[in-house]
């Protein structure tokens, strides 16, 4: 069965990226399925020999050594029996470990495709990440990988070892009678080709709507486990409960379709050769009219081919299982290519010709000069003209409303988005790509929505660092500043003490200090807080931003804010509105120079009273 020239570019594709050492293993697969080949054709020859002996036809060539040892009739039917056994036990073994090797290189390939999808993720530009849910990448990455594993590399792995298979038996029966052997291959191909042909359609039709479904009943799960509070709030469980359920039951006649319609070549390709093999061998016989010592020399051959048949179809069905199965996973395929054949977008500081780290660590001031910015595939500027100083140890400010670009300029501050146009200075010298690394080993961020591992205070402190390689002391000093040494020396197992999912089990203001020590752990000198306090409580506020001036003596701090209350100490403000800055000074001058800032002032003192009037 021939693959379309789609599908053989796109397996040549994957191919291509497997390790060297990979595609050896491949390669050495052959000569394993090639013995397994030549073990059937032992077994398909001994049972053509025993039925001879049994019928007393002579055996040609005989065995070696058979004519000096004139061994009893009984002996040598004996002697075959023991060959036949051992020869289907050696068939058998080699099968098994054929499919030991199959399943191995699988599992392998799986690795070497979660690897390389995985590093190239993450080597991606942050753009890439905008706008996308990030647990849903790595879900359809991983979800993908492993269905290309199960339903493209190991039948492609069964097809190669199978062709073998069949060209060896083919030639031991094409060996034993040429032209009945050759009549009964030629329909039996016929007949698979016939029947594979018919319920293809059927097959691809199941398989894409199983596809479908399960994809449906995935997004179903997940909307219910993301959405889990407002579940538990809303008693929604009978709602998410019917929608599973139904698409459990619609998936249910396209699984068994698809796969029951595979098994169909197999099923009745052995009644067909079987019966065919008959005919073949017994109408001659029974047109000119019966005579036993005819029958007594036929039945030994036709046995013979009806072993050989039994041997052939089971690798038929494989090869045809083995099509339709990277059939339907071609969609997961070419999601996996995507992936894996991503460009390396961005530069590490691993990588070769990056500036060195110590060379670019500014000692007066970070600017933006006349930066814009216009995300990719939109033709319109988020931030334009954007001209800010930020001296070296002082604390800035950007203040203004929801998408007025303040994050925008602080992802452009911290490298991970490339202005439009426009440039980033670091005293005198302008960042060019090669400088971007060296410089974000500086620098630290601290958003509102803490991202934090699934794991101990420490590995989050220490984040990405080996735990035999971690400063202890440098981690208690981090939290010291950080004003959590005291809580976390308080915890059940001090800095190895588990804190849940994302910080579960933990505070809001202690995932915010949290990640304020991750950032002293590393020495950042540039510091950039986004909205950090904007959900937490007046005291807890405080307590952060106490955290916060305590870092202020030595890093750069660059605050993001909607609630003024957290600028007020701050050098200077910059105040942003519809991707401009329309003001800069300090508190007191904003409030004189600006309207809106005023506005903005005069709103929160209010929002302030009616609060505490409430308490």
């Amino acid at each position: 069965m021939n693959l379309n020239s789609r599908t053989f570019n796109l397996l040549v594709r994957l191919l291509k990226k497997l390790p060297r050492k990979r595609k050896k293993a491949l390669i050495l697969l052959i000569p394993v399925a090639i013995f397994s080949g030549i073990a059937d054709v032992f077994v398909v020859t001994f049972v053509a020999r025993l039925f001879n002996a049994f019928v007393g036809i002579p055996n040609e060539p005989s065995m070696p050594y058979s004519e000096s040892l004139d061994l009893d009739p009984k002996y040598k039917i004996l002697g075959l029996v023991i060959m036949y056994v051992v020869s289907n036990w050696v068939a058998q073994i080699v099968k098994l470990f054929l499919k030991g090797c199959q399943f191995r290189l699988k599992a392998s390939v799986w690795r070497d495709l979660s690897e390389i999808a995985h590093k190239k993720i993450l080597l991606q530009k942050y753009e890439y990440f905008l706008g996308a849910n990030r647990n849903d990448i790595s879900a359809t990455v991983l979800m993908n990988i492993s269905r290309v594993a199960d339903i493209v590399v190991l039948p492609l792995l069964q097809l190669v070892s199978g062709t073998f298979v069949v060209i060896f038996i083919s030639i031991a029966v094409l060996t034993i009678a040429k032209t009945i052997a050759l009549s009964l291959i030629i329909s039996m191909l016929i007949g698979f080709t016939a029947i594979s042909l018919l319920i293809t359609p059927f097959l691809r039709k199941a398989a894409k709507a199983r596809i479908a479904l399960e994809a449906q009943t995935n997004n179903i799960l997940s909307e219910s486990m993301r959405t889990i509070l407002d579940v538990h709030l809303t008693s929604s469980e009978p709602y998410f409960e019917k929608q599973y359920s139904s698409m459990g039951r619609e998936a249910i006649p396209f699984i068994w379709k698809a796969e029951t319609l595979p098994e169909m070549p197999r099923a009745l390709l052995e009644p067909f050769g079987i019966t065919l093999i008959f005919a073949i061998g017994l109408t001659p016989l029974l047109i000119e009219g019966t005579n036993p010592n005819d029958l007594s020399q036929i039945i030994p051959f036709l046995a013979t081919i009806a072993v050989a048949s039994l041997k052939l179809t089971p690798p038929l069905q494989d090869a045809f299982r083995a099509y339709t199965s990277i059939r339907a996973g071609l969609p997961d395929l070419i999601e996996t290519l995507k992936i894996i054949e991503l460009p390396i977008a961005r530069l590490t500081i691993r990588s070769k010709g990056v500036s060195n780290p110590n060379e670019i660590i500014p000692q007066k001031n970070i600017s933006l000069k006349d930066v814009y910015y216009r995300y990719p595939n939109t033709s319109k500027d988020v931030i334009k003209k954007i001209n800010l100083n930020i001296p070296i140890g002082s604390i800035t400010a950007l203040v203004g409303k929801t998408g007025s670009g303040k994050t925008t300029t602080a992802n452009i501050l911290l490298g991970l988005l490339k202005p439009t146009s426009g440039r980033i200075i670091l005293d005198d010298y302008s960042l060019n790509s090669k400088d971007i690394p060296a410089w974000q080993i500086s620098c630290a961020y601290v958003p509102q929505a803490i991202n934090l591992l699934n794991s101990d205070i420490i590995s989050n402190v220490a984040y990405g660092i080996e735990k035999d390689l971690i400063n202890i002391d440098k981690v208690w000093d981090s939290l010291e500043s950080a004003k959590l040494a005291d809580m976390v020396s308080a915890m059940p197992q001090n800095i190895y003490t588990g804190i849940g999912d994302n910080g579960i089990q933990i505070s809001g203001g202690q995932r915010q200090r949290l990640a304020i020590a991750r950032a002293l752990y590393r020495n950042a000198k540039f510091i950039i807080l986004d909205e950090a306090t904007s959900s937490l409580d007046n005291k807890t506020e405080s307590e952060v931003m106490e955290a916060i001036e305590n870092i202020g003596k030595r890093c750069t701090i660059v605050i993001i804010a909607h609630r003024l209350s957290t600028v007020l100490r701050a050098d200077n403000i910059y105040e942003f509105s519809e991707g401009e800055i329309k003001a800069s000074g300090n508190f007191t001058v904003l409030q004189e120079k600006s309207e809106t800032f005023k506005q903005l002032t005069n709103y929160e003192n209010k929002l302030n009273s009616s609060k505490n009037e409430t308490f």
